[in-house]
């Protein structure tokens, strides 16, 4: 088997040196002793001596890194993203090859390190690179994935026996999600009156199947089963108005045939490296990123969290964990597999000026699809996502969990106190722990609020403000389009 994933992986690679050197556009961009070392290299893997090929790949590597991390992302020419996807994927099919020749398949710890870190070479090119050969980096990924699962009997660890959804799982003392803040601190409130069995004093605030999580039914943000394009066109996406659309996903593979678990996501992407934001928030000073793979991540982050509600709440309070997000990436760009499980909102076609005859056809929808920025957002109750506002139209689709989600208006804008500089579409203000002293203006600041349930979408207009929290473990796909 292991001849048959080495076979596969180099059908994939041209042959032919010039079209290797060619998906480097403009290599005149590099140096001579790069471009130099470049042909070195491709000659060494074309004449399959892979052990120097390896060696061959580092300082190239390292060099491109440079480049890659040198200046503003965008100013960085794309010879350079293109470069570094070629030695990637160089350097990981040279792994591969040395890998499955030295070990045979018994499942051995070696070889499940070695091929491991072969889907990390190929990730870096994907995370850091630039698409060569039809997103060929992706491919060997799923192949070199494919084959761990299937014949090394991938070891789900601890995430085995935990479903996502954490329903099950919830211990007594974890039966009430307690808000961080309450009504005086411009938050949560806590509603300890028994307006229910007082008829002629009516609840203004409704319960949302979590006993201590409550929304200010004046605030709430309005709920539609499935309207037409043309509906949501006149009165939500031309008015700039929040909408929560339910009954729109019911029929993606995620939610249903597919249904998204622990174990489905380790069996599908538990070997693929992704970006952890490390900390509460990214406005923190102790905020981080760390490269990790999924299952590294579900193991320190999701499952651990899931088995601390079951402990007792004194031994918890004695192991305070940093929080891991996987926040705002291109999973699906990363792993096009998981992106066959969900899709693409039809509303996206409308564009951010709504435009009054969509053309909904196989060939402009296609068009308009591929402009749809498209991230996930995974991890554990907890995570937040500060006050702040994007560039373009915004659906948060709820996959699995709860979150809980305040919106203020681009009219709010002078009560939010946002940051000077490149984060200026970010509030200085902690909603949470609001300090009235310091942002005096926010206590006037008007606001909607829900708690967005599994299977449910929630329409953020371009630069509308929002906070959001999880409630509970969650995975949320955010679809950005103009």
């Amino acid at each position: 088997m292991a001849t048959e994933l080495v076979q596969k992986l180099l059908a994939d690679v041209p042959e032919s040196r010039s079209t290797l050197v060619d998906c480097v556009t403009t290599p005149n961009e590099m140096t001579s002793p790069v471009f130099s070392l470049l042909n070195r290299l491709i000659e060494t893997f074309l004449g399959k001596d892979y052990d120097l090929c390896i060696k061959l790949c580092e300082p190239l590597l390292d060099i491109t890194w440079e480049k890659l991390n040198t200046g503003h992302w965008k100013d960085v020419h794309v010879c350079w993203r293109h470069l570094y996807s070629l030695v990637s994927l160089l350097k990981g099919v040279s792994q591969v090859v040395i890998t499955t020749s030295c070990v045979t398949d018994t499942g051995s710890g070696a070889l499940k390190d070695d091929l491991t870190n072969s889907i990390k070479t190929f990730d870096m090119g994907l995370l850091m690179g630039a698409p060569i050969f039809g997103n060929v980096l992706s491919k060997m990924s799923v192949y070199v994935h494919n084959y761990l699962d299937t014949y090394l009997n991938l070891q789900l660890s601890s995430a085995e026996s935990f479903p996502l959804n954490q329903k099950e799982h919830t211990s007594e003392s974890d039966s009430k999600i307690k808000p961080p803040y309450d009504s005086v601190n411009h938050g949560f409130v806590i509603d300890k009156s028994d307006d229910l069995e007082n008829p002629e004093n009516p609840p203004k605030r409704q319960k949302t199947g979590t006993s201590d999580i409550e929304i200010n039914m004046e605030n709430e943000i309005q709920r539609i089963s499935c309207p037409s394009m043309e509906y949501f066109r006149k009165e939500f996406l031309l008015t700039k108005q929040p909408v929560i659309i339910t009954n729109a996903m019911d029929h993606w593979p995620a939610m249903d045939k597919r249904r998204w678990s622990l174990n489905y996501l380790q069996k599908r992407a538990g070997y693929r490296t992704v970006p952890i934001e490390i900390g509460s928030k990214y406005t923190d000073d102790k905020w981080t990123q760390k490269l990790m793979t999924i299952g590294e991540f579900i193991d320190q982050f999701i499952t651990t969290e899931m088995k601390s509600s079951t402990d007792d709440i004194s031994l918890r309070s004695k192991h305070v964990n940093p929080v891991g997000y996987l926040a705002q990436h291109q999973l699906f760009n990363q792993i096009p597999e998981l992106l066959d499980d969900i899709l693409i909102p039809d509303y996206c076609l409308l564009g951010g000026t709504g435009s009054e005859n969509p053309d909904t056809s196989d060939a402009c929808r296609q068009e308009d699809t591929e402009d749809v920025d498209i991230n996930a957002w995974f991890g554990p109750k907890g995570t937040v996502s500060p006050l702040h506002h994007d560039p373009k139209e915004n659906f948060l689709a709820q996959v699995v969990g709860r979150k809980y989600v305040r919106l203020y208006s681009e009219a709010m804008t002078p009560y939010l106190y946002p940051y000077d500089g490149f984060m200026d579409n970010t509030s200085r203000v902690d909603i949470e722990h609001p300090n009235f002293s310091m942002f005096p203006r926010f206590k006037n600041a008007t606001y909607r609020e829900c708690v967005l349930d599994e299977g449910e979408m929630l329409f953020i207009p371009r630069k509308c403000w929002h906070f959001v929290k999880s409630l509970s473990i969650s995975f949320s796909v955010s679809f950005w389009w103009k």
